[in-house]
Parts: structure tokens; C-alpha cells; sequence
């Protein structure tokens, strides 16, 4: 999966952030990587997994993919200014640092070995409306978890792989309907 996110970097995609109230520009973030390609590239390599193997790659993905929302979000505490959007972030990382421990556990005991999660770096450049930026990205983002994680259902040979990906697409789910509304009025 690195190689696989490092052969992105190296093709230069960007993720733009979204414009602003009224149509206007808000600058840029580069992540080396667009949410959705990253989030099919994901599945892609989830999809002819099945039982342990599955398990395995299915973890090591969402923990790497946690790791991404953990960055934006702290993008977001260090310079969003709306309180309701900083207070999504604070929820982003208490429940994806939560995950990220319970599958660092499973890994551990599957594979003898500790994963860390690989992170990417992010630049925001202009005068990116963090809190905008935050929630705009935040839906691909977490749309592409919800993907992953319902091929669990039919993949997975573990019950407590299964229980996280159901907790996953019902908690991401709800929180991309958060974002939705709070879209409407954060300026």
C-alpha cells in the first residue's frame, strides 16, 4: 500500500480544497493524493482478499486511513476557527485513535509484528477556510471507509473485524451527514 500511495505522490495529484461562500477561491491543500483515488486504490486492493489475508490488509488500510483523517483534523484544531467544526475534529480523533489501538492489537497477535500507520504529509496553501476545507474533505474521506469497511460483511473471517466495520459505516455515516448540514452555514 505504500508503494501504492508513494506511486500517487510521484503522479502529483492534488486535492484541491473547495471554494468558499459566494463561489470564491480558497486556496489549496496538497496531500499528494485525491481522496477518492486513494479510497478506490484502497478497496481495489481489498476486494480479491477474503478470511485472515483480508483481515490483515483490511486493517493495515483503515489504520493508514485513520492516520489521514487524524492529519486533517488536526489541520483543523490548529487553525479552524468554528466551534462546531473544531468539535468534529476532537470527535474524528478520539474514535480513530480508539480504532487505530484495537486494530494495532489485532495486527500484533496475526502478525507478530506492530504496523504504524503511514501518514502523509499536508500542505494548505492561499487562505484555505480551514473549517471548510475540514468538512468538504472529510466526506470522500470518510465515504471511502464506508466502502472499505462494507466489504467486510462478505470478506472478513473475524467477528470483531466485521463489529468494527458495521461501527464504522454507521458512525462515519451519521458524522458525513454532520458535515453535510454544517456545510450550510459555516462561511
Amino acid at each position: 500500500m505504500k508503494r501504492a500511495l508513494a506511486a500517487l505522490v510521484l503522479l502529483g495529484a492534488v486535492a484541491q480544497a473547495q471554494t468558499g461562500h459566494a463561489g470564491h477561491s480558497v486556496g489549496s491543500v496538497s496531500t499528494g493524493v485525491s481522496m477518492p483515488a486513494m479510497s478506490k486504490q484502497m478497496v481495489s486492493a481489498l476486494g480479491p482478499l477474503r478470511g485472515r489475508a483480508f483481515d490483515i490488509k483490511f486493517a493495515q488500510l483503515m489504520m493508514d486511513h485513520h492516520q489521514m483523517a487524524l492529519d486533517m483534523a488536526g489541520q483543523e484544531l490548529s487553525s479552524g476557527k468554528n466551534a462546531q467544526v473544531r468539535a468534529a475534529a476532537k470527535k474524528v480523533v478520539a474514535a480513530q485513535q480508539q480504532e487505530i489501538a484495537l486494530m494495532t492489537g489485532w495486527l500484533r497477535k496475526w502478525t507478530g509484528k506492530v504496523y504504524v500507520p503511514q501518514t502523509l504529509p499536508m500542505v494548505l496553501t492561499g487562505t484555505v477556510n480551514t473549517d471548510r476545507w475540514f468538512l468538504t474533505e472529510m466526506l470522500p474521506h470518510h465515504q471511502g471507509a464506508v466502502d472499505m469497511s462494507k466489504l467486510a460483511a462478505g470478506r472478513s473471517g473475524s467477528s470483531e473485524v466485521k463489529k468494527l466495520a458495521l461501527s464504522i459505516i454507521r458512525s462515519q455515516t451519521a458524522e458525513m451527514n454532520t458535515y453535510r448540514q454544517l456545510l450550510k452555514t459555516v462561511k
